[in-house]
């Protein structure tokens, strides 16, 4: 099969190799960088995925999969190459970073296409040994409007996750209902305004707010990390009181003076508070 080169927001020119099982991720030919590129293919819907390995690969016990935001509502300090590789040394763990396509006014195909490559690789994961307590979903920004919205549709339990500054109200601005989406409006380099350029560009007539889901029956205990100076500070907020009503222990962590996409930034105590409450969220064990 043809090779495909893709330029992404990693902030680098990749060429994804078509892998045949999850098996080889766990068991890789690792390049000199530590990090591997591969694509999947689920029902024509291809997928570019980037691994991101820790020092010692002997033995794989634990797995991250990040959904990172696919657009750059900020001109962050760093590409998501260096992010993922820090976390990778942070947590001395495996991360697979999927690289989706979103087209304009597609949103739903997006959603559907990442929902069907994670359950792949969580099935594939549990083949090999690495069972749903030893896996973490991770998303930042539009990456946790994706994760989010695949709660919604999903009919698996999937494994724990972390939502970090997320955008989960692009259709249903209220600023009565979420007064930092006004307070932080000229304070964070995210405005209103980027976020209705996105709404405009990407949404398509399916999409329903995270917020305004029906139930949360399905979703998986989560930690919601929000920014303090982050205008859409008061969603995520809201989502962790929601789920709290049904009993979902979701835990909810605001970074003080913090900015939308801080870990893309130079904002090393944002940053190092937020890994803790990480660290400690993924090594709890279920209840």
């Amino acid at each position: 099969m043809k090779e495909v080169t893709n330029i992404d927001d990693f902030g680098t020119k990749d060429t994804y190799k078509l892998y045949r099982s999850v098996y080889e991720i766990i068991h890789p030919a690792i390049s000199k960088r530590n990090i591997s590129n591969y694509k999947i293919i689920i029902d024509d819907n291809l997928t570019p995925l980037r691994i991101f390995y820790p020092k010692k690969i002997s033995k794989i016990e634990k797995v991250i999969i990040y959904i990172r935001s696919n657009l750059r509502l900020v001109q962050g300090k760093k590409n998501y190459s260096e992010v993922i590789e820090d976390i990778v040394k942070k947590f001395d763990t495996l991360v697979i970073a999927l690289d989706y396509e979103l087209e304009e006014k597609n949103y739903t195909k997006c959603v559907n296409t990442c929902y069907e490559t994670i359950k792949y690789l969580i099935e594939g994961l549990n083949r090999v040994g690495i069972e749903n307590n030893k896996i973490t979903l991770i998303s930042d920004s539009f990456g946790s409007s994706i994760l989010t919205s695949i709660n919604m549709i999903t009919n698996i339990k999937l494994p724990k996750e972390i939502l970090l500054y997320p955008v989960l109200n692009l259709k249903e601005e209220d600023k009565n209902n979420y007064p930092s989406l006004e307070q932080n409006n000229k304070l964070d380099l995210l405005t209103t305004i980027h976020l209705k350029q996105l709404s405009t560009k990407y949404l398509d007539n399916k999409y329903k707010s995270p917020l305004k889901a029906d139930n949360y029956n399905l979703w998986p205990k989560t930690l919601v990390i929000t920014a303090d100076l982050d205008p859409l500070r008061d969603e995520g907020i809201t989502l962790a009181t929601n789920l709290r009503k049904e009993n979902k222990s979701p835990k909810g962590i605001n970074i003080t003076f913090a900015s939308h996409g801080f870990l893309n930034s130079k904002d090393e105590e944002s940053i190092e508070e937020a890994y803790k409450e990480m660290k400690k969220f993924i090594a709890k064990k279920e209840e």
